[in-house]
């Protein structure tokens, strides 16, 4: 059996969350229906970008400063340009303003929770 570090299971995780954030990000709106219609939109946005950001900040080896800030930059970029092409492709959606705050929310929740972990000991951040 092929034995995964922790980094390379953090990793994988990482890769699926970003497969699966594109894929119902451009999903037609009547497909998603049925999956989010218990769920806040925006509750969705922020709850999935805080668990993507906090995998993708774990799934690094060089944990610095520059490295914490290209991650979330990328989360972040990665979230507006999905948002622009939801709005630029005709898949009858459009770009949500509070989407990207929600997405930037979220971020910054696995920031603090990052943080937190780290001054706990729990993490190596």
């Amino acid at each position: 059996m092929l034995s995964l570090s922790k980094a390379n299971r953090f990793q994988l995780i990482t890769y699926c969350l970003i497969i699966l954030a594109i894929v119902g990000s451009l999903l037609p709106p009547q497909q998603l229906k049925h999956l989010t219609s218990t769920f806040s939109d925006k509750l969705i946005h922020i709850v999935y970008y805080a668990t993507l950001t906090f995998f993708w900040l774990n799934s690094t080896k060089n944990k610095t400063r520059q490295q914490t800030l290209k991650v979330v930059l990328s989360v972040f970029l990665m979230g507006v340009i999905l948002e622009f092409l939801q709005d630029a492709l005709p898949i009858n959606r459009t770009m949500d303003v509070l989407d990207v705050v929600c997405n930037s929310l979220g971020i910054s929740i696995a920031l603090l929770m990052a943080r937190f972990l780290k001054l706990l000991g729990l993490n190596s951040m």
